[in-house]
């Protein structure tokens, strides 16, 4: 039973250690095939330990100077294409740590599942830090990921590790709502059906993965103990964004790529999607419900915000029902600029969110929340908000209370998610209308 292992590694001094130890904790490493994307810079003294595997026939490495590659998902789309049949396939990042027998381990959690009438399951996870400095192995416990927020340009959820409840009595692994590109291991037919969208950049990549898979029919899992730590902080390594001037531009194009993928739905009518559409064993819809997250529309159910586990409850008499269960999770950052301050004595302010003219959410702020936004340097003062409100709204009106003059000042803006779609670059503009 071989195993495709897919490594992309972006200049990572980490990655001679994780291959090193992905072969000494296999319990059948002459059962590995294993294809790195080498995104290399000449300067980087670590390249050469490498060169120990390049006659090694299980070892397929595609060298890519730093300055020719695409990113995360141009890289991990380019070893998908090497896939040759193997029977199962891990695809890891390349700053790991391996439990011993991780491979037999893993393959015998796939067949249970498997038995269990699950035909294509996918294991994925966000897996527990280590540090590089003097790894040893601790029985922590292993992770699932729930919904946290939705990014602040309002395009996709934002998934994030937890302690699996109860994970000392558990004997396989739990239903699981995200993918994790760092971790996935699955059938081997996963890297041909799945393939990674090279259009896309970094953010939003497990969300497009997961979407697509459960709609080809793969059901998603969280293994119930820990196979492999990840190396999180990495302040060490140069980043692909750090080395290119124009990632800014890349991702802004991706992120209109992605908003249209989930706008699209059932119809592919923004793009030819191709390989990189939604499949036709389950709709978008589908995954929706088993979710509990409206993507278009920014909702999530309570179900999903508490983070139980996954198919969410189908408990709704009609569409409109279920559509009315949902709630929208705001998390954004508004630039104001620090003109509308014209008075040095504000003590006091409100900011009220409507949407379709209609007030969702209110929030009052003393003198220390405005002098906070007003401590920053730049031109724009920034105040964070983290909310739940029945719709999503579209603009936001601020009132300043000065110990001189009262309530003497408002300010409207439009929501940050809707600057983001006027195109350009004006999510990094102000939001005062």
């Amino acid at each position: 039973m071989l195993i495709f292992v897919q490594i992309a590694a972006y200049r990572d001094f980490l990655l001679g250690s994780t291959l090193r130890d992905l072969l000494e904790k296999a319990g059948r490493p002459d059962n590995l095939r294993i294809t790195i994307c080498h995104q290399y810079h000449p300067d980087d003294v670590f390249n050469a330990e490498l060169d120990v595997y390049r006659a090694d026939s299980r070892f397929n490495i595609i060298d890519v100077p730093y300055n020719e590659s695409g990113g995360l998902c141009w890289a991990r789309n380019l070893i998908q294409q090497q896939y040759k049949g193997e029977e199962y396939t891990l695809q890891v990042d390349s700053h790991m740590r391996f439990i011993r027998n991780w491979d037999t381990v893993l393959i015998d959690m796939l067949l249970s599942l498997q038995q269990q009438g699950y035909p294509k399951p996918v294991l994925t996870t966000y897996p527990p830090h280590f540090d590089p400095a003097g790894f040893e192995y601790e029985d922590v416990p292993p992770n699932q990921i729930i919904f946290r927020e939705f990014d602040r340009s309002g395009v996709f959820p934002i998934g994030w590790p937890a302690q699996i409840p109860d994970w000392e009595t558990l004997t396989g692994p739990v239903p699981a709502r995200f993918l994790a590109g760092g971790f996935t291991f699955s059938i081997g037919a996963f890297c041909q059906e799945i393939l990674d969208d090279p259009h896309l950049y970094f953010m939003g990549e497990e969300i497009n993965l997961a979407v697509r898979a459960y709609t080809h029919g793969y059901d998603l899992f969280h293994p119930h103990l820990n196979i492999t730590w990840h190396y999180y902080s990495r302040r060490e390594s140069p980043k692909h964004w750090e080395d290119h001037a124009a990632t800014e531009a890349v991702e802004i194009h991706a992120m209109d790529r992605l908003r249209k993928f989930f706008e699209s739905g059932e119809q592919s009518s923004y793009y030819d999607w191709g390989v990189y559409g939604l499949g036709n064993v389950r709709s978008l819809s589908d995954y929706e419900h088993y979710a509990g997250i409206l993507l278009c529309k920014k909702q999530v159910q309570q179900y999903t915000l508490k983070h139980l586990p996954p198919p969410n409850p189908q408990v709704y008499h009609t569409q409109e029902e279920w559509q009315e269960s949902f709630c929208c999770c705001v998390n954004n950052v508004l630039r104001i600029p620090r003109r509308v301050f014209v008075k040095d004595d504000y003590d006091a302010a409100t900011i009220t969110f409507v949407a379709n003219q209609q007030e969702v959410y209110q929030r009052s702020l003393d003198a220390n929340d405005i002098a906070g936004m007003l401590h920053s340097q730049t031109d724009d003062c920034m105040l964070d908000i983290s909310f739940s409100c029945s719709h999503l709204p579209d603009t936001w009106c601020l009132s300043l209370h000065s110990a001189s003059g009262g309530w003497n000042r408002k300010v409207r803006g439009r929501m940050p998610y809707f600057v983001a779609g006027l195109g350009n670059f004006a999510i990094k503009k102000c939001h005062v209308l």
